[in-house]
């Protein structure tokens, strides 16, 4: 098992993320947000959790969250992460009511997910 947590002493930072899903049901949605802040650098393989919720789009949106892959140095010291991922389920058809289609219950009604990966930038917001 390894550590998720890396030294104090590293840098704190988050990543920013911004891609569109693939298509599903005739419709994407955006995600853009930022990583969950993590302590860590170029060469320590860290990782970032990640969760939101997605763009309002086709009168619903989905919940999304995960974990980034370790940290892919650059040249220039700095570093990325890819993300790849798939959205939760959602109602194809929401019903009117404006709670955004979020399946938690009624099994008859069709539902749809999206795929969404990608890069994240370089580190922002670095705590040195």
């Amino acid at each position: 098992m390894r550590s998720i947590f890396a030294p104090s002493y590293k840098p704190s930072h988050s990543h920013l993320y911004a891609f569109e899903t693939l298509n599903a049901e005739d419709h994407f949605h955006i995600i853009n947000r930022f990583t969950k802040p993590v302590n860590g650098d170029s060469y320590d393989a860290h990782i970032h959790y990640y969760s939101g919720i997605t763009s309002f789009n086709n009168g619903h949106y989905h919940r999304f969250y995960g974990e980034t892959g370790p940290a892919i140095p650059r040249e220039d010291g700095s570093h990325y992460h890819e993300i790849y991922g798939v959205t939760y389920n959602n109602y194809t058809d929401p019903p009117e009511g404006g709670y955004g289609g979020v399946v938690y219950g009624t099994p008859s009604m069709p539902v749809h997910k999206h795929a969404f990966g990608g890069n994240t930038s370089n580190p922002v917001g670095v705590d040195e």
